[in-house]
């Protein structure tokens, strides 16, 4: 077992559940580390593969802890992690994801640069196809936003890009705002991020692609439950920030339902390419709930888009309507109004 790195400690978090697959891969990462973690906790989340059995061929080379519990997500598995953890930070690694050597060094370094409200750090993500084959060098240089969002109004308008595995969490910061929300199995890094920054405090960014990400079918952000978790984070978004008029401010309208409303159309899309009709249906319905809160040109182009699909002959035109109105918003060629300035 490598030595433990001196100075300030952590734990690795694992959430598992039929990963066999891949874990191994990740924890070989682990052992890679040219600043090694002094924990390194997998939580089993109801595994019916041998993945478990892989975990414990580590033992003697990772300071390891397996835990298993009955299948709740993994929020709640990483939730699980965290409790069982006694280290200064968190580093999250997800089963299917592996790291470069100098990935904790470098998080390590730049929260030891940082102030007593520096609640997290995080790099730059490479993505892999399912085989581990480089198909995307950076995530994030081409992904809307800043890094690291210095605002609330940023983050309500974009999604984050803080992936798990690419982070770094102080984890008395992270048990004092409650951990992940344990209802999302998507968008709970954004929820948690967001609460953080809500909380007073803020995020480094490393700019080095430290984490290969595996991109693959199977993998969370192609499910039906991230497709639930959606609505689930928009609902809270708009619930805890609503429009305020007198202020001259609108969150809902100008931030939370466009950003919502154009990975809804997105997914749609997807959905229809695939034939994958539950997903599609799941889609219409989230752009029917978001559409009250739109501007209203955009709330008629969206109700316009509805109509046309509920007629098969139509259906087909109409998918192309939402991808190409999803596209030209992305390119700006659709202007979405101001924070603050009414339609």
């Amino acid at each position: 077992m490598p030595g433990i790195a001196q100075g300030p400690s952590v734990a690795v978090v694992i959430p598992l559940f039929n990963g066999a697959a891949h874990i191994e891969e990740a924890l070989e990462s682990i052992c890679a580390q040219s600043a090694p973690p002094r924990e390194v906790i997998v939580v089993d989340d109801g595994s019916t593969d041998d993945g478990p059995d892989r975990v414990q061929r580590f033992a003697g080379r990772l300071p390891l802890k397996l835990l298993r519990r009955i299948n709740g997500g993994q929020s709640a598995a990483r939730n699980a992690g965290v409790a069982e953890a006694r280290s200064d930070w968190i580093a999250f690694l997800d089963q299917d994801d592996r790291w470069q050597p100098q990935h904790l060094a470098a998080l390590l370094t730049a929260v030891g640069n940082g102030t007593e409200r520096t609640g997290w750090a995080y790099c730059d993500v490479s993505v892999t196809d399912a085989a581990g084959r480089l198909v995307e060098p950076s995530l994030l240089r081409r992904r809307p936003g800043r890094h690291p969002k210095r605002t609330i109004e940023e983050c309500l308008a974009h999604d984050m890009f803080v992936l798990p595995s690419a982070s770094l969490v102080s984890r008395q910061t992270f048990l004092s705002i409650g951990g992940f929300d344990e209802r999302l199995s998507g968008y709970e890094d954004d929820d948690l991020f967001l609460r953080l920054m809500c909380a007073g405090f803020h995020g480094l960014h490393v700019a080095e692609a430290n984490v290969l990400r595996r991109s693959h079918p199977g993998g969370a952000s192609h499910s039906l439950r991230m497709d639930l978790s959606l609505m689930i984070y928009a609902r809270k978004l708009l619930a805890g920030f609503p429009d305020r008029p007198e202020e001259g401010q609108f969150p809902s309208r100008d931030l939370i339902a466009p950003r919502f409303c154009r990975t809804l159309l997105a997914r749609w899309a997807m959905a229809e390419r695939a034939g994958d009709r539950e997903a599609a249906a799941h889609a219409q319905e989230g752009l029917r709930e978001l559409l009250p809160y739109l501007p209203p040109h955009l709330r008629r182009i969206g109700a316009a888009i509805l109509r046309a699909a509920a007629l098969p002959v139509l259906g087909g035109a109409c998918l192309r309507v939402a991808h190409g109105l999803h596209r030209r918003i992305r390119r700006g060629g659709i202007r979405l109004p101001r924070p603050g300035v009414r339609s």
